[in-house]
């Protein structure tokens, strides 16, 4: 029979690697799910003549941002783009989402569609969303104020 010597440090250095590569794999992961979709945080906020839905979509472009309402229901939805770095750069983190984003908000009561506006400023989306009697659909265009 062959004893073999036991090595504490052979033994926690393969921990160590088990451990980072569990680490590797979860952020990997985790980046895997960011670039996929994330959602913009918003606010509602109801007047008496119209709701104001508020969006938080820094980096996005107005071209990259869409807005559908059907009936009491808001959709906006896009895409942020990682920005693209030169030849000679290299990441060691990314942190900041990117990809597509969605949201959907149920509104209390239907809007005027005809009447509906969107602004887009300095990172921040507001749709202005008039209130009305009658359900009907249709797009926003997004207005950017800033250039």
């Amino acid at each position: 029979m062959t004893l073999n010597r036991w090595d504490p440090l052979r033994d926690l250095l393969n921990f160590q690697e088990r451990v980072s590569r569990l680490i590797d794999a979860s952020a990997r992961e985790s980046l895997a799910r960011r670039q996929a979709c994330w959602s913009p945080v918003a606010d509602i906020l109801e007047t008496p003549d119209a709701y104001v839905l508020r969006a938080e979509l820094p980096g996005v472009g107005r071209d990259n941002i869409n807005i559908e309402v059907r009936g009491n229901l808001v959709r906006i939805y896009g895409e942020r783009a990682l920005e693209s770095e030169p030849a000679i750069a290299a990441y060691h983190s990314i942190e900041r989402v990117h990809g597509m984003f969605e949201r959907t908000f149920t509104l209390p009561g239907p809007v005027d569609m005809d009447r509906s506006e969107a602004k887009y400023e300095d990172g921040m989306l507001e749709v202005n969303l008039p209130k009305s009697d009658e359900v009907r659909e249709r797009s926003i265009s997004v207005v950017c104020l800033s250039q």
